[in-house]
């Protein structure tokens, strides 16, 4: 099989966010607009003894991030994804304020809410990118894909910076779940076989 080699996976990328149970939301994203990674920590401490020596305490891992810059033009939620903010606030399962429905009407009105939905992200490059992150790369072409389940977007914060409306998302999620399975996966393939499918987020 001929394959593609390539030196850096550089500008472009493919990003998909999944609802939990929920719909699929397809971004081509560039790379320089994912603004933060934080991979957590793996710290140690070192525990003085009375003869001078130390021993290496081991803590547990801490959560991970990331933050991806976003460029909304409506409060919409919707599949061509103008709008972000429904993801920071869901219209929908806040029993105490009696919101049951993601708001698509115009004029659109998205409150303060209480609830919080649970996602998977998707991040891919590939010397050929698919239409979006959830669609294997061809056979034979190189590819870098994280994904990431369990996670929370903890952060939205809107911002003028560049004389236009952007905001930096952020969403968090622990290294394993309570089971003590893993929350995040990082594959690659130098194009002689091809990444695992994506299964649904369920």
């Amino acid at each position: 099989m001929t394959t593609t080699t390539v030196d850096a996976f550089t500008e472009f990328c493919r990003i998909t966010i999944s609802e939990k149970g929920g719909t699929d939301y397809d971004f081509e994203g560039m790379t320089e607009d994912i603004s933060a990674m934080d991979w957590g920590e793996k710290d140690i401490e070192g525990i003085a003894t009375v003869k001078g020596g130390r021993i290496v305490k081991r803590t547990p891992m801490t959560d991970e991030s990331i933050t991806l810059k976003v460029y909304p033009t409506s409060a919409k939620l919707g599949a061509d994804n103008e709008g972000f903010i429904q993801h920071f606030h869901p219209q929908t399962g806040d029993a105490i304020q009696g919101l049951v429905a993601d708001d698509d009407s115009q004029p659109i009105a998205v409150k303060n809410s209480h609830a919080r939905k649970t996602y998977r992200l998707l991040i891919l490059w590939s010397s050929l990118l698919p239409a979006d992150a959830a669609t294997l790369p061809a056979a034979g072409e190189a590819a870098y894909r994280i994904q990431v389940v369990n996670a929370y977007m903890t952060s939205f914060k809107p911002s003028f910076d560049d004389k236009i409306i952007s905001a930096e998302a952020t969403f968090k999620w622990a290294p394993f779940d309570k089971d003590g399975a893993y929350n995040k996966v990082e594959e690659s393939t130098d194009g002689s076989s091809q990444l695992p499918a994506v299964t649904a987020f369920s």
